[in-house]
């Protein structure tokens, strides 16, 4: 049991410190009047409102004495919201980057800050209840432990956070810290919550306030969490549900215990949930948004099951009164979880009602593009996809945005960065300096461009899509572009499959080789590129050939549409469609049929094979080909052929042009048209990849 119980107190340090490393305590700065009231409110009205119950039940019912005691602890307890709770929870829910998520976050943030002190101060005097020290001495008792708070941190904020910064400016950029330097951290970590035991708080107090002051970029905070994080979750953290368990006993609870504690925990959770609501109502929050963020909020984890296992150790609350508590937050953990996967959904919010696709923007409007940059190497082939599509005749606006996956914290970032002059914007150097310096270069010198603004979004892989579908929705963009290879890593083909299901415009990927990857101006290398578009049916392909016809417009892009037509032709049972098909094509030859840079090219196909053929023997002959994601799967033109494709964000068609089979120089853009509002919302669509729908 010894053993056990080192092993528990180490592994709730050592996790308390970690998740504290991840949380930044700035938000709070940036909190809205919304965030304070929810994190005030809920923890305030839920405490006064615990305290009457259990006050009202105490004199109302003949209770044992140790549980009339502990009723008032069990009320301060379960009037709390733990940020380390949340914000684990929104990271499996992959809700960090959402509305909701940063919402829950501050609140939660803001509501710890204000009941870490009150429940210190609370479980203390439970604590010494039995004693019944006179009032002068528990004043005296109260100083001295604000005193000790203070003075840790004090010593942490002035003493041991500049030591970390010192270690990380001995450390060679790139490397990880010395081994030595880890273990003065460990040492630093283990001398906190010693210190803070020791003056009357609980230790993991100084593990909380080491976190929040442990520098989380890179070198510091990535490599403890790599360091750290395995033992942690594989060794000791298995003591502490050891040990938990090994407390609860169920068959000691009497029906009289269950219903006294139960009733406070059930009007905790009410008040909490109420408290919340109103104020996200009052806030013009939506009312499902309003649901989620009060289930989320009364969510309980294992940094609230580790303070109730603290107060039963100092004997603020019966064994009974441990058991049902622990109970509860399991049940409300498996009911909540669910519900907000059911009532919540983030993508609600890139629905738009307007058609942002480059067919329905109009011939001479503004183009607007965001392009998605996960790679240094990516940003000249990014570049020279803008200067294709950069007509004389009409404008066209850029967004990009530098992708980074957030190692250190949890909470994600969307950082703007100012291109208005060639100057660097800081001294200190960054990775990401030699990217910003070629955008600022091509705004400053590139004609035609109506705006360039460039941010990075900073997030966990699982959930940047949401800041992508977020600010092309802000943006009103028309077209987003994210460059694929097959090399890429899972994490992001994970981000580039959401962004396809769920973006509110049109997307691109842009499978860059050849000419496209050169880092020189395209336009500096040859005097023309050669664009072909590759016309089957369908929206995506309508899409594409209005992508083309827009990069017609510069003199120096020679165009190329060949059409795939089925030799034994039927008519389609989607009238309307073809109907659209043949506008399309109409349109576009007669708008282009004083153009000599435009060739139009039919080819009658038996089957599909006669297809790959086509697209094996056309490779070489162009820089660029322009074709859509999805087509009619009875198409007999593409008959057979989805049953061989390997790469699903590719689409039948553009998979074949990456093969390695396919002998090719040309980049490729495979276009998918945003859903127009029915399908986006019914997901009722003909048009699928592998028999899966696409919404």
């Amino acid at each position: 049991m010894t053993v056990l119980n080192v092993f528990e107190s180490l592994g709730i340090i050592y996790m308390v410190f970690l998740l504290s490393v991840r949380i930044d305590i700035r938000i709070i700065q940036k909190s809205g009047r919304l965030a304070i009231v929810i994190g005030v409110g809920s923890f305030v009205l839920s405490m006064i409102a615990t305290i009457l119950a259990s006050s009202f039940v105490k004199g109302a019912i003949q209770l044992e004495e140790n549980l009339g005691n502990s009723l008032k602890t069990v009320a301060a307890l379960e009037s709390t919201i733990s940020i380390h709770v949340i914000l684990a929870l929104l990271s499996d829910l992959k809700l960090l980057n959402s509305e909701l998520g940063r919402l829950a976050v501050s609140s939660s943030l803001i509501s710890s800050a204000v009941n870490c002190f009150a429940v210190t101060f609370t479980g203390n005097s439970s604590g010494q209840a039995a004693q019944a020290p006179p009032p002068g001495r528990f004043k005296h008792a109260a100083l001295l432990m604000f005193l000790s708070l203070t003075f840790i941190v004090v010593l942490i904020v002035f003493g041991l956070r500049p030591t970390m910064f010192w270690m990380m400016r001995k450390t060679p950029g790139g490397k990880s810290p010395k081994r030595g330097h880890l273990w003065f951290v460990n040492i630093m970590l283990l001398g906190c919550s010693l210190l803070a035991e020791i003056t009357g708080l609980h230790g993991y107090f100084g593990a909380v306030i080491l976190g929040i002051n442990t520098p989380a970029t890179p070198p510091m905070g990535a490599s403890l969490v790599d360091k750290i994080e395995s033992i942690i979750w594989a060794v000791f953290m298995p003591c502490f549900l050891i040990n938990v368990g090994r407390r609860v006993n169920f068959f000691s609870v009497g029906l009289k215990t269950f219903l006294t504690v139960e009733l406070i925990i059930v009007v905790a959770t009410l008040v909490k949930f109420v408290a919340i609501i109103i104020p996200s109502l009052y806030y013009k929050l939506p009312f499902r948004d309003a649901v989620s963020l009060g289930l989320l909020l009364n969510c309980r984890g294992l940094y609230d099951v580790q303070i109730f296992s603290r107060a039963i150790q100092q004997q603020m609350i019966t064994d009974e009164s441990f058991a049902i508590m622990v109970a509860s937050s399991v049940l409300k953990s498996a009911i909540i979880i669910p519900l907000v996967r059911v009532v919540y959904d983030s993508s609600r919010r890139y629905v738009a009602y307007r058609r942002h696709t480059i067919q329905h923007n109009g011939r001479n409007s503004e183009l607007r593009i965001l392009a998605c940059i996960n790679d240094p190497d990516n940003v000249a082939t990014i570049l020279n996809i803008i200067q294709t599509s950069n007509s004389p005749q009409s404008p066209i606006a850029v967004c990009f945005m530098n992708l980074e996956e957030y190692v250190g914290r949890y909470t994600p970032v969307v950082i703007q960065h100012r291109l208005d002059s060639l100057e660097p914007s800081s001294s200190k150097p960054s990775k990401i300096d030699p990217m910003i310096n070629a955008l600022r270069r091509y705004k400053h010198y590139q004609k035609g461009l109506k705006s360039v603004h460039c941010f990075t979004a900073v997030a966990p892989f699982a959930s940047m899509h949401d800041d992508i579908c977020l600010m092309a929705f802000e943006k009103c963009t028309a077209l987003v572009i994210l460059p694929f290879k097959r090399a890429d890593s899972p994490q992001i083909r994970t981000v580039t499959k959401n962004v396809i299901k769920l973006a509110p415009c049109s997307v691109g990927i842009l499978y860059y080789r050849g000419l496209f990857m050169d880092p020189k101006p395209i336009f500096s290398r040859q005097l023309t590129i050669s664009v072909c578009v590759l016309f089957i049916g369908g929206p995506d392909d309508r899409e594409a050939l209005a992508y083309g016809a827009r990069m017609v417009e510069n003199h120096s892009i020679m165009l190329t549409i060949i059409r795939f037509i089925a030799m034994n032709h039927t008519t389609n049972d989607n009238l309307i469609e073809e109907s659209c098909d043949l506008n399309m094509i109409n349109g576009f030859r007669m708008t282009c049929i004083n153009n000599s840079n435009v060739e139009y090219i039919t080819r009658s196909i038996k089957d599909g094979a006669e297809t790959a053929g086509v697209l094996n023997a056309i490779g070489d002959d162009f820089d660029l080909i322009l074709v859509g994601r999805r087509h009619d799967r009875h198409s007999q033109v593409l008959l057979g052929l989805s049953e061989w494709s390997e790469i699903e964000e590719l689409g039948v068609v553009g998979d074949i042009l990456a093969s390695s089979h396919c002998a090719s120089r040309a980049s490729i853009m495979v276009i998918q048209q945003q859903a127009s509002i029915v399908e986006g919302m019914t997901g009722n669509s003909k048009y699928t990849y592998n028999n899966n729908r696409i919404p």
